[in-house]
């Protein structure tokens, strides 16, 4: 028998999962806010300063609560009768929270290192540079993106859709031992 968690620990699992996911739910739409802000900015210092802004969020409101999230789920599907791989809505909300983890590693902070580079070369005139508007378009699809994730995946931790994931060995043993 696998290891469960008493209601307690359960509960105390569940509120630093949550936890996790509104913070990270919030840098998003932190970073998002200010992506779009930073189209708008006035005059260099201002651009440099939201940019600034949003590598502050990136560390401390989405790497972090990100991984914690991840870690909180995993423990949670393993810990208790849902398991990671028994429901379709939790091996989709895995699939996401790695995938929008990844997307933010692999592009969101090289991109928002780019925009820092050409703010510090360019200064205000950034803002007319052809790369600078291909990146701040990718940054706020990416971030839309990832924000609709992270709420489809709250949706479904509460609706639970999509069944149970059918077990292949329990399938052909199953009929193995009709046949016999």
């Amino acid at each position: 028998m696998a290891y469960r968690l008493s209601q307690k620990k359960k509960q105390i699992l569940v509120a630093v999962h949550v936890i996790s996911v509104a913070s990270w739910i919030g840098g998003t739409l932190g970073m998002l806010l200010l992506g779009v802000y930073l189209k708008s900015a006035a005059n260099g210092e201002q651009l440099a300063y939201t940019l600034s802004s949003m590598e502050v969020i990136d560390e401390n409101l989405l790497k972090y609560p990100a991984l914690l999230t991840l870690l909180t789920g995993i423990l949670l599907s393993v810990w208790t009768q849902w398991g990671l791989v028994k429901h379709y809505w939790v091996a989709v909300k895995l699939i996401l929270t790695v995938t929008t983890i990844m997307i933010g590693i692999l592009f969101l902070d090289n991109w928002t290192a780019s925009l820092a580079d050409i703010i510090e070369d360019m200064g205000f005139a950034t803002l007319q540079n052809q790369t600078f508007q291909t990146t701040w378009s990718s940054i706020i699809v990416t971030a839309s993106f990832n924000l609709l994730c992270l709420f489809f995946m709250v949706f479904i931790t509460y609706l639970k859709p999509f069944g149970k994931i059918k077990n292949s060995r329990a399938k052909s043993s199953s009929k193995s031992s009709e046949r016999n």
